[in-house]
């Protein structure tokens, strides 16, 4: 039996490959990000930022190239295979970070350029989906210190948007499978180069909204926070409730938690959705003179209420008159209500926004000074 089991693991040794080796790795190209525009017949221009490795096995050091690489065809396929020609290393998606379609892409409609990302066993789910408005060239020869590679830059900077409430992201699993719900409509990460910073630096600025698999609007910034609400994806973030006699005096509170609760109620012709929004913050920073009373926290409270209503009522208020559903407001109505008819079930909503803003003691500090 023994020499049986020692055969066993010394077939499997011979035979079967594991993980690259250094000859491999050294014989490879690892794509970091991918960039799909359109020429002017509508045919994809592929954009492959990639990561040229070298392994010492003798030092077990690690260094690597920045190299980018641009494919033409009549498919994405052949175009990726078209960059073949020119690169004597076979280039490998399994560590691809991110998958950019550029405005002019996303417009004239992604749906035939998602199918080998879905059906190759390279490309992997995971990766961030997003669209980039503005030149493509700049962005892959922007200078981004804190960062060499696009790809990896766009998934820390996608992973840190729990620092914000207004930020948006979305992976191509989950574009998969919203694109295939009722209302086919979804958001996904909208990227430019930010016009504000001292050097170039790539920016998340809002959300691109995807109808059928083409770009129909966007969501700014400033009506994200709103959308993420409706949706319950706000985790951390700040407020800021306008609280002094002083003009352009605020106090930011730090979102600490975030849930929302989705009902509705139907009598057949119209339907009233109900969000609950529960949130739990903390006082960030005041700017002017403050005594944390009792009183002036339900002030600030309420204050914190008033301005997520308003927002949550005016994204979906613009959202409904474009018969844009981001809010998955089809989706869950059929689940609710599967036998009735969900058609321009939109246009029959109103909205009901209950929001309970809770203030938790932040530190030892009581006041404003």
């Amino acid at each position: 039996m023994k020499k049986i089991l020692v055969s066993l693991i010394l077939c499997m040794c011979f035979l079967l490959n594991g993980c690259f080796n250094y000859t491999d790795i050294n014989r490879v190209l690892f794509s970091t990000s991918i960039i799909i525009d359109i020429d002017e017949d509508n045919n994809p221009i592929v954009y492959v930022e990639t990561f040229k490795p070298y392994r010492s096995a003798r030092s077990g050091s690690e260094k690597g190239e920045r190299i980018v690489y641009k494919g033409k065809g009549k498919t994405i396929f052949e175009a990726i295979r078209t960059i073949g020609l020119s690169t004597s290393y076979k280039i490998n998606a399994t560590q691809n970070k991110a998958l950019i379609f550029t405005e002019k892409a996303a417009a004239y409609g992604i749906h035939d350029f998602i199918d080998l990302i879905g059906r190759d066993q390279e490309f992997i789910l995971r990766q961030y989906v997003a669209v980039y408005r503005g030149d493509v060239e700049r962005l892959l020869s922007a200078h981004i210190k804190s960062e060499e590679y696009i790809g990896i830059f766009i998934t820390d900077l996608i992973d840190n948007i729990g620092t914000s409430s207004r930020a948006i992201k979305l992976t191509i699993n989950d574009y998969f499978n919203e694109r295939l719900k009722p209302g086919r409509t979804t958001v996904i990460t909208l990227l430019e180069m930010s016009k504000d910073q001292l050097e170039e630096l790539l920016i998340i600025n809002g959300g691109a909204i995807m109808k059928y698999d083409k770009l129909v609007a966007d969501i700014p910034l400033h009506e994200s926070q709103g959308y993420n609400f409706l949706i319950n994806r706000v985790k951390t973030g700040t407020l800021e409730i306008p609280y002094s006699d002083e003009e352009n005096k605020y106090v930011t509170l730090e979102i600490k938690n975030s849930n929302t609760k989705t009902n509705m109620e139907y009598d057949g012709e119209n339907l009233k959705l109900i969000k609950t929004i529960n949130v739990r913050t903390t006082v960030g920073e005041t700017q002017s003179k403050l005594n944390f009373t009792p009183e002036n926290l339900e002030n600030i409270s309420r204050g914190a209420e008033d301005n997520i209503i308003r927002a949550t009522k005016d994204v979906f208020e613009t959202y409904k008159n474009n018969n844009l559903d981001i809010f998955n407001l089809e989706r869950d109505f059929k689940i609710r209500y599967p036998h009735a008819n969900s058609e321009n079930i939109l246009e029959k909503t109103t909205l009901d926004v209950n929001v309970k803003v809770v203030i938790e003691g932040s530190s030892t500090r009581q006041g404003f000074h």
